[in-house]
Parts: structure tokens; C-alpha cells; sequence
């Protein structure tokens, strides 16, 4: 079951829940040739601000050339502020006339001329936005899968940018099941203090932060900031969720899922309630493992409020993904638990794991040592040779 993809227009989260949303500033250009860049070119600033004018209307073709005429015209790391500009404008225009993947090669090639690492710029929030609404997710993943140590101070550069970075590369890596860095993700959105008013982003962050602890079986600690200290009363729904989830009950938390369906949907959530729901009822079945040899299939069922063959489903992909290690007896309706099943998603198991295979690989080399040593014997070569 995939992940329900958030609605990717720049200014798009769902604002019903917030007091007070981010005022969103439009972008402005004076046209002329920026003079602490040694590359700028006049006629591509003019350029830049007839795309940000809306001089080429909804012509897709040539609002993309002139994109690329931008982008082209860059030649070092620093990046005049019409061209981030006007990425930020194409950005939005390809998303809502839903064809982002065609805007993806433009910002990873103006990332590949000013990308440094460690150092966020605003174009990497363009970068996450398109591949998570055109679900190309690989090429953001090379801008994600470091650490971020400082923030780039162009003029540009807003708190709104930051904090679209990491709700969507939290929803890209929540989209490849990379569950704890999406985690880290939002934890960070939710811990940038963006203004003296709550921010819509980091209310659907932390809605989708909530729902992904429940189906990683994670505790949510996140720390908020005094500022954003009513997000939780603004998600009080998703907080429900999380008691509930706490409780186990699968079928309990199934009756929530399908009351709150219209309000999950409204916030591209119900993807992930799904999977947590898939989470408890998992969970429930590895008890059942901690407890019985065997078990009729019949009785599971009962126990799980599911028919005899959703059981057996479930059952099914459990053992075929490494969940659970168990037999299924289908003439006989039974499934038999494997008690001693050794298990390695966790440190320790790793670390032993780890300690045997440094013991071979020391036997090894030791045995080799050994070899070479009676090889090399005098008195063994004189035998040989003797014989």
C-alpha cells in the first residue's frame, strides 16, 4: 500500500487548520543585470522578469525555454537572485498544470552548478517538490541523503523555503517507507522557530510526523518550540489516533480510520493511516507467536476480527517480507510459530552478528598463516622432494 502523496503546489498545504498561515510574498525582479555577478547578461534578466510578468501566458513551451535560457546563463556557484526567482515561479507553474517531471532536469542542472554540500539553498525545496508530485523520487535523493550544516544566505532565501525542504523530503522518504528519516525530517521542520505565528507547514508535518511514529512503532518525542506549542492542539485528531494506537486495537482503530476517512483524504493522509492500521494488526499477530506453538487459523481469525483467508493473507506477506517466521498448514487450517527464530533488525542481534564474522574471518587467517608456514617447512620440503 503506497504512500498518499501531499498535494505539491508551493502555497498548497491545508490552511483550514491554521490561525494564522505563512504570508507568501510574490516574487519580484528589477530586470536589471545583478552586479556582484560577474556572469549576469541583461537580456536574461529581462528575460527572467517577462517569465515572472506572465508574458508567455500558459504557453508551456516557452515559459520552459526560457527556464532553461536562464539556467544556462549561470556559469558559477552564485546564483543571481532572478534566476531563483524564476526557478521558484517555473516550480509552481509545471506543478499546477501538472507536468512537474519536466521541470526536474532544469533545477537538478542549475543544483549541479551551484549545489555545495552541506549548504541549503531555496532550489532544493523546488527540487523535492517536483519529484514528489511528478513520484520521480531518485533524483532528489542525492540533495536529501546529507547533512545539512548551514543555510545559504542569498537574498532569496526565506524560512518558507526551509521548511518546505524538509516536509517534503519527510514525505518523499515516508513515500519510499524510509521511515526514520522521515521522521528526522519532520522533527526538523517541526523544530525551526519560522515565525511568532504558527505555520501551515509544520501543522501537516506534524500530522504526518504522528502517523508515521504509530506505523514505525516509534514514540513521538519532538520537541517543539514555545512558539508552535498549539500544533498539537490543531491536530487534536491525529492525537486521538496515537492513544488509540497505543491501546492496540486493530479493530477499534479501523472504526476511527473509517470515521475520520473524508478529513484523511482532505490532508493526503490516508495512505498512512492505512499502513498504521497494517502496523497494529501485525503486531497483534507477532503476539500470538509469543504465546502459541500452533493455532488454528479459524481461531486467529476470530481473534483478529478477519475471515479465515485475510488472515491467511496477512500471514502470508508477513513471513514473505521477514516479519514473522511461521509455517501455514492450509489442509490442515493451522499455522505453526517458529519459537527460536533468530531476528536481526536490531543492535544487538547486528553486533553479534558483526563478532562472528570478524571470528571466521580471524580463523581464516589465521588457518592461511598456518598453510603458508608447513609450506615453507624445511623438513617438509625435504620429504617431498625426497619421496
Amino acid at each position: 500500500m503506497s504512500v498518499e502523496e501531499p498535494s505539491s503546489t508551493q502555497n498548497s498545504v491545508p490552511m483550514d487548520t491554521v490561525e494564522e498561515p505563512v504570508a507568501e510574498a510574490a516574487p519580484t525582479v528589477n530586470g536589471e543585470a545583478d552586479s556582484t555577478n560577474s556572469n549576469s547578461n541583461p537580456d536574461i534578466s529581462l528575460r527572467a522578469k517577462q517569465l515572472l510578468e506572465g508574458t508567455h501566458g500558459d504557453n508551456i513551451e516557452e515559459m520552459l525555454n526560457s527556464t532553461i535560457a536562464i539556467v544556462d546563463s549561470v556559469r558559477s556557484a552564485a546564483v543571481p537572485s532572478y534566476v531563483i526567482e524564476a526557478i521558484h515561479y517555473m516550480t509552481d507553474f509545471v506543478t499546477q498544470k501538472n507536468c512537474p517531471v519536466r521541470g526536474i532536469s532544469i533545477v537538478e542542472s542549475l543544483l549541479s552548478k551551484c549545489h555545495v554540500p552541506g549548504v541549503l539553498t531555496s532550489i532544493h525545496s523546488d527540487m523535492t517538490q517536483l519529484c514528489l508530485a511528478a513520484k520521480i523520487l531518485s533524483p532528489a535523493l542525492k540533495f536529501l541523503d546529507c547533512d545539512v550544516t548551514s543555510i545559504s544566505s542569498d537574498e532569496v532565501m526565506d524560512v518558507r523555503y526551509v521548511l518546505q525542504y524538509y516536509y517534503y523530503g519527510g514525505s518523499l522518504y515516508a513515500a519510499l517507507r524510509n521511515f526514520s528519516r522521515a521522521l528526522h525530517f519532520f522533527e526538523i521542520c517541526l523544530s525551526v522557530p519560522s515565525q511568532q505565528t504558527t505555520s501551515a507547514i509544520q501543522v501537516v508535518a506534524y500530522q504526518k510526523l504522528t502517523l508515521i511514529s504509530i506505523l514505525s512503532g516509534r514514540r513521538l518525542s519532538v520537541r517543539l518550540p514555545s512558539v508552535h506549542s498549539s500544533i498539537p492542539h490543531l491536530c487534536r485528531p491525529y492525537g486521538n489516533l496515537l492513544q488509540i494506537a497505543a491501546e492496540e486495537d486493530s479493530e477499534k482503530f479501523a472504526a476511527t480510520i473509517a470515521q475520520m476517512t473524508p478529513f484523511l483524504e482532505k490532508h493526503s493522509n490516508l495512505g498512512l493511516a492505512k499502513q498504521a492500521l497494517e502496523y497494529i494488526r501485525q503486531k497483534n499477530v507477532k503476539k500470538f507467536q509469543s504465546t502459541f506453538v500452533s493455532l488454528k487459523l479459524s481461531s486467529l481469525a476470530n481473534h483478529l476480527k478477519l475471515s479465515v483467508q485475510e488472515v491467511e493473507n496477512r500471514l502470508r506477506r508477513m513471513i514473505m517480507s521477514g516479519d514473522l517466521s511461521a509455517q501455514i498448514c492450509k489442509k490442515e487450517g493451522m499455522v505453526w510459530f517458529n519459537k527460536h527464530s533468530e531476528e536481526f533488525d536490531n543492535e544487538a542481534a547486528i553486533e553479534k552478528l558483526k563478532n562472528s564474522l570478524d571470528t571466521c574471518m580471524s580463523s581464516f587467517q589465521k588457518a592461511k598463516e598456518l598453510n603458508t608456514g608447513f609450506s615453507l617447512d624445511p623438513k617438509l620440503l625435504a620429504k617431498c622432494a625426497g619421496d
